[in-house]
């Protein structure tokens, strides 16, 4: 690297016209990146529960569904009274013939059918086929709609001032494409008299995408504004502004299109990317920029020849191990977080690259003053509290070690909690819909518990005395609204034929001719969604409330420990899948990865110390301030009480990438100074006055740079910009902290050795 560099200061030109051509070839790939920011593309699609629900929808022929919640304005009208029945009817009507909807999909309440009396006057009718449309009988149908439990928990609220419509995406049609006709036909009745609103999983998912690119088309030029004004504010001339930005231009560029010409969309997790490129890629060149100013007298050129010799190894040593840290998420279950390893580690490795190729050439090619700081004074060297470290070592080092023991009972405090909605501003419209939807009906969430036996298992008094029996402990499973299978139609039947209820009671000639009217009705009653067509598969749905990580593994876990009872001595298998499980799928999944991947980017950082430093106790010297630094910052967020979610379980990994840098050139440093005739204490002070310069420097730069994602209106992002910055800054702290003391006892262990 150091050859590359001097060829670059010698050929500047030459290289220069070289990446210009790359660039430009590279860059065509950009035309090519594609966007897929739903939620389904964080699906760890090895998972079971993923691949279950996935055969389960198949099975069952389920579409992904829309929900379109109707709510009645302050004031105005209730839903339950004619004009609100009339506007139900009439928005059925329309949204019938909406492109991308699922023809004669849409469910509401006026679909439902209404149950008859008795066999004789077995009608296939709803609730509002004998309905006029007026006052007259409107009482009577309102109280008959209200005796159906599947209607206030489904469809009319009990309080009457909300109503839902559920639609399912047709085949062959984006969920984008029907989102925007959606929108369209909301903003077309925006002076109607109830309010129309989009809600449920997945328009959560899809929204969430939407955020995230609006979200980062307004912080990446805010981070490049901010990252000039630090960059300008730190080295105080203006090559120490452009070099560092074309950096990262040229890295960015590369990045990104080598990610178009390979096929991999962005989505929601690689969306931060950019922002983490731009913050993490100039660190070299600030070292590289200042340290160019302790050699400036010699001459622009060999003023960086100078610095890069000084410098190289700490440079690539730095860059490895950052670009491990990204590597560590290769072993990922879900694609997206294996190329947001992969292309950032890659975007690290590149900024190396132009930091030994584009920085040498402009740094030959760019006038010296714009590379020469003018005012001598800002070069004020070490800072007092930076001193203080080296002369108080001990005392120093013991009262880190002190308030890291005094955090780490929050370990133990630490829980794993994440939900789509909450990703979102709570004033946003999703976010109100949601919670009045969960609100006035059973849950936007579905946990689906599949029953399998053999064909006709579900005609039979054991296979409908299981569905009875599942439906009875639902009543009490923590946070289910309700349960909806196919019971239901087998108990209307069974009251149309004058028969007694429980249905598992009756003899098997009545089940079976029950079942006979339930498959009269499928088509109507959409039940091939709750029972397979050889009737040896049935679904119970369990609607949750405000659905959760936490919710949803209480729940999974009172579903397991239920579900042995229920099935001894039934020939009947179960297993889970749905909204509910595939979330805590992957949440469960990024977390336990993320915890899992610190182990294997702690023991790649070491590996590449050891190779670099060639000596096993510097490795340990530098690897302690960062450990230190993340252990005391997981120890906060537990005693803190917050939870690890997607994001929050991310910056662990990327802080001991990131955080060793600091440690790094803190010991190249020392071993420099050392190296030309200086005490342990010497050292340790001339390293503070020429390279402490750029640790400060850096800290702020990295903490401030990414802490621009703090500023996000996305949760996950903001969470993960805001923790990576304080992991920057508590870094550095423990560098300055435990280094002059550790780097004593392995001066004194040379020294007896």
């Amino acid at each position: 690297m150091l050859r590359l560099a001097l060829f670059s200061l010698r050929r500047p030109l030459r290289v220069l016209a070289a990446l210009a051509l790359a660039t430009v070839a590279v860059a065509a790939g950009l035309c090519r990146l594609q966007l897929r920011t739903d939620g389904a593309a964080v699906y760890p699609t090895s998972d079971p529960v993923v691949e279950q629900t996935q055969r389960d929808r198949a099975t069952f022929g389920e579409a992904e569904q829309l929900i379109l919640l109707v709510t009645s304005r302050v004031g105005g009208p209730s839903i339950a009274s004619p004009v609100g029945f009339r506007f139900l009817r009439d928005t059925q009507s329309e949204l019938d013939t909406l492109p991308g909807v699922e023809p004669g999909g849409v469910r509401s309440l006026v679909t439902l059918l209404e149950p008859p009396d008795q066999l004789s006057s077995l009608r296939i009718e709803t609730f509002f086929d004998g309905w006029s449309g007026g006052g007259a009988g409107f009482a009577g149908l309102l109280a008959r709609i209200q005796r159906l439990p599947v209607a206030s928990g489904l469809f009319l609220s009990p309080g009457g001032r909300a109503a839902v419509f559920y639609l399912p995406l047709a085949r062959d049609t984006g969920r984008s494409e029907l989102l925007d006709e959606l929108r369209h036909f909301i903003a077309r009745r925006a002076a109607a008299p109830f309010v129309l609103r989009l809600t449920g999983p997945v328009v959560a998912e899809s929204d969430l995408g939407e955020e995230v690119l609006h979200d980062l088309s307004r912080l990446v030029p805010v981070m490049v504004a901010a990252v000039a004004l630090l960059l300008w504010l730190t080295l105080r001339t203006v090559g120490g502004v452009l070099i560092p930005l074309a950096q990262v231009l040229t890295t960015l560029v590369w990045t990104l299109g080598l990610m178009g010409w390979s096929g991999v969309p962005m989505t929601l997790v690689t969306t931060v990317m950019p922002v983490l490129l731009m913050a993490m890629v100039m660190t070299d060149e600030i070292y590289l920029l200042e340290r160019l100013q302790d050699h400036l007298s010699h001459g622009a050129r060999r003023a960086a020849a100078a610095a890069f010799t000084d410098l190289t190894a700490p440079l690539v040593l730095i860059s490895l191990t950052t670009a491990a840290g990204f590597f560590s998420f290769l072993g990922a279950a879900v694609a997206p977080l294996r190329h947001l390893g992969l292309f950032t580690g890659l975007g690290l490795l590149l900024g190396m690259l132009f930091t030994f190729t584009l920085a040498p050439a402009l740094i030959a090619v760019l006038p010296v003053r714009w590379v020469e700081r003018r005012r001598r004074r800002d070069r004020r060297g070490a800072l007092g509290w930076e001193l203080a470290t080296v002369r108080h070592p001990r005392a120093t080092a013991l009262a880190t070690a002190a308030l890291l023991a005094m955090a780490l009972p929050g370990l133990w405090r630490l829980r794993v909690q994440d939900s789509w909605v909450d990703n979102f501003d709570p004033r946003s419209p999703l976010v109100t819909a949601e919670r009045r939807f969960n609100s006035e009906f059973w849950g936007s969430y579905r946990f689906d518990v599949v029953f399998a036996g053999d064909r006709g298992a579900f005609w039979t008094a054991q296979g409908v005395s299981l569905l009875e029996d599942f439906h009875r402990w639902a009543r009490t499973a923590p946070h289910v609204g309700g349960a909806l299978s196919v019971l239901l139609p087998f108990e209307i039947a069974a009251r149309a034929r004058d028969q007694p209820l429980p249905v598992s009671r009756l003899p098997p000639i009545e089940i079976r001719r029950a079942g006979a009217v339930v498959e009269v009705l499928r088509l109507r009653l959409r039940l091939q969604e709750l029972l397979t067509v050889d009737q040896d598969q049935a679904r119970v749905r369990l609607f949750v409330r405000d659905a959760d990580y936490a919710k949803a593994h209480e729940l999974q876990d009172a579903v397991e420990a239920e579900l042995p009872r229920l099935l001894a001595g039934r020939a009947i298998r179960a297993h889970v899948s749905g909204d509910v499980p595939l979330a805590l799928a992957v949440v469960g999944s990024v977390v336990s990865n993320q915890l899992r991947s610190i182990v294997w980017t702690a023991a790649l950082i070491a590996v590449l110390l050891l190779l670099g430093l060639r000596n096993w106790r510097l490795a340990v010297v530098v690897m302690a301030p960062v450990l230190a630094a993340t252990l005391l910052l997981f120890a906060v967020l537990g005693c803190a009480g917050v939870p690890l979610g997607i994001a929050t379980s991310m910056f662990a990994a990327l802080t001991l990438g990131a955080g060793v840098d600091f440690a790094v050139q803190y010991v190249f440093a020392y071993r420099r100074e050392r190296g030309s005739g200086l005490s342990h204490r010497e050292a340790l002070v001339a390293t503070l006055c020429t390279t402490g310069r750029g640790l400060r420097w850096n800290a702020l730069v990295l903490a401030l740079g990414i802490s621009v994602l703090g500023l996000s209106a996305i949760k996950p992002n903001s969470s993960l910009g805001l923790l990576l910055a304080a992991a920057m800054v508590v870094a550095y702290a423990t560098t300055l902290a435990l280094l002059p003391q550790l780097l004593a006892l392995v001066a004194g262990a040379r020294s007896q050795g």
